[in-house]
C-alpha cells in the first residue's frame, strides 16, 4: 500500500487566516489521541494534488519542518463558500495497531435492468459509509453491483454490502445505498438539492467543485466573500 508524503510547517503565529489563503497557504491542525494539537500551514497545490489522490481515507506521511514525520487521515475539511477553495484542513494521527473510523466511497458497477429496459432512474443515496478497521485495512472503496436492481421495487441496503475482511459498517445497516425509481413524468420538475457540508464523495471531484463556484461567482459578479475564522 503506497503511502503519499506531504510537507507541512509550524504556523507563523504572527500570520492571520485570510493572510495565508491570499499568499495560496492553508491553515491546518493536527492532533489525535494522547497528543497536543499543534496549528500547521501547508502549500495549497501541494495539498491539493495529494489529496486528490488520497482522499479521507489513505493514509498520508505528514512530514512537519522536515524533522516530524506521523501518519495521518485527513478528518475534516473546510471551504470557502464562493470560490469552493479549501479554507481549513484537520488531520488526525493514526495509529497502525489501533482502528480508525472513516468514510470509504461507494462506486457502482455492473447493469441494472431496471434502468437499462425498464427507464428507470439510479439514485446513489449514500456517496460513501462509515467503517472501522486497522489502518493498513482501509479500503479504497466499496463496490456495488446494480445487477441485482432488476425492477422499481429493489435497492441496495448497507446490509448488503460485500466488504473486505477485517472492515466493518459503522452506518444504519437498513440504510439504502442504491435506489431505481420509476421514470418521472415530463410536467414533474426535479426538487432541488441541498447543498452539501464537509468531505463527501470522492477527492477526484475536488477540482470539479472548485471550478464550478469559481465560474458562479465569475457570472455573478460578488466579490469574493471574507473567509471565516478558523474554528478554535
Amino acid at each position: 500500500m503506497e503511502i503519499l508524503q506531504l510537507e507541512v510547517q509550524s504556523r507563523d503565529k504572527a500570520a492571520t487566516p485570510g493572510a495565508l489563503r491570499r499568499n495560496r497557504i492553508v491553515p491546518a491542525v493536527f492532533y489525535g489521541k494522547g497528543l497536543k494539537p499543534q496549528a500547521l500551514q501547508v502549500n495549497y497545490a501541494d495539498f491539493r494534488k495529494v489529496f486528490i489522490k488520497t482522499g479521507s481515507n489513505k493514509l498520508i506521511d505528514l512530514n512537519i519542518d522536515g524533522k516530524q514525520k506521523v501518519k495521518v487521515l485527513v478528518h475534516d475539511l473546510q471551504y470557502l463558500p464562493l470560490t469552493g477553495g479549501i479554507s481549513h484542513i484537520d488531520f488526525i494521527n493514526v495509529k497502525m495497531t489501533e482502528e480508525v473510523t472513516t468514510h470509504v466511497p461507494v462506486e457502482v458497477t455492473g447493469v441494472s435492468l431496471a434502468v437499462k429496459d425498464l427507464g428507470g432512474i439510479l439514485t446513489k443515496v449514500k456517496h460513501d459509509v462509515t467503517v472501522k478497521c486497522l489502518p493498513m485495512d482501509i479500503p479504497s472503496n466499496i463496490v456495488v453491483d446494480i445487477s441485482v436492481l432488476i425492477d422499481f421495487s429493489c435497492s441496495v441496503h448497507v446490509k448488503d454490502l460485500k466488504l473486505p475482511k477485517g472492515v466493518k459498517v459503522m452506518d444504519n445497516p437498513e440504510d439504502a445505498v442504491i435506489t431505481v425509481t420509476a421514470p418521472r413524468k415530463e410536467e414533474e420538475v426535479a426538487a432541488p438539492v441541498a447543498a452539501a457540508t464537509g468531505i463527501e464523495g470522492t477527492a477526484a471531484e475536488l477540482a470539479a467543485k472548485e471550478d464550478a463556484a469559481k465560474a458562479a461567482a465569475a457570472t455573478s459578479g460578488e466579490a469574493p466573500a471574507k473567509a471565516k475564522e478558523e474554528k478554535k
